[in-house]
């Protein structure tokens, strides 16, 4: 049994207090206006993929094995009201990819209105690309093959799932090429079993999608499974 035994005055709230009889209580509730947390209506979100990482290198410290440890990247969210340089530059697992973009000046473009369509290298494939270049990616950056297969990522326009999947139906094709900033064409191809859509750049190479396509405020977003070059120069 409850009953309510007054009414207190803090300010310019008024706070209603309760008296719970069987226990001999007194709750007291704010009758307050309260402040709202604000979201924007129009945000949406979606979650940018990671890896775990694993330390293999066992030590030996007083006879006893380390094991390895294992441990996952922090989650990253992208934002659809955010443009392709705040939401790839909050991704860990693309690190190295949006360090290249800002070396090379490729960056600039995405921090504007576009639209622009990125398929951005996760980390583990685009240093393997780079391989052993002494001075890691700032010296990479600098050779016309790395430069290439940067400028292979960007495509002018906003090309989502749905509207690559429309464009390929309305001209009864499994296929589609997409200019890149860079000049040469990057094929777009719907996998046969599959259904999937893949890349290829028309000499044999394959690269599969990993994120698929998140919009982005000035365009939309894939992370890849690996790095792709032009099948020639750009």
């Amino acid at each position: 049994m409850t009953r309510r035994i007054g009414t207190a005055r803090r300010g310019h709230r008024r706070f209603g207090c309760i008296a719970v009889s069987l226990l001999g209580l007194t709750a007291c509730e704010s009758g307050a206006r309260q402040d709202p947390f604000l979201i924007h209506p129009g945000t949406h979100s979606d979650i940018m993929p990671v890896v775990g990482v694993q330390h293999s290198n066992a030590t030996v410290a007083n006879g006893i094995v380390t094991s390895p440890v294992a441990y996952q990247s922090p989650t990253a969210m992208s934002y659809a009201d955010r443009p392709l340089s705040e939401n790839l530059a909050g991704s860990l697992e693309v690190a190295d990819y949006t360090r290249a973009l800002n070396l090379t000046k490729l960056m600039a473009p995405l921090r504007r209105a576009g639209p622009y369509t990125v398929f951005a290298i996760p980390n583990a494939p685009l240093e393997q690309y780079v391989g052993q270049t002494t001075g890691g990616i700032e010296a990479a950056v600098q050779t016309p093959r790395v430069r290439q297969l940067l400028a292979y990522t960007i495509v002018k326009g906003a090309w989502d799932q749905r509207r690559l999947r429309r464009v390929m139906a309305r001209h009864h094709a499994d296929s589609i090429g997409l200019k890149t900033v860079g000049g040469a064409t990057l094929t777009v191809r719907i996998e046969p079993g599959s259904g999937q859509l893949v890349l290829n750049n028309g000499a044999g190479q394959v690269n599969r999608l990993w994120l698929t396509g998140v919009p982005q405020s000035n365009g939309v977003l894939y992370f890849t499974q690996g790095a792709l070059p032009p099948a020639g120069p750009g």
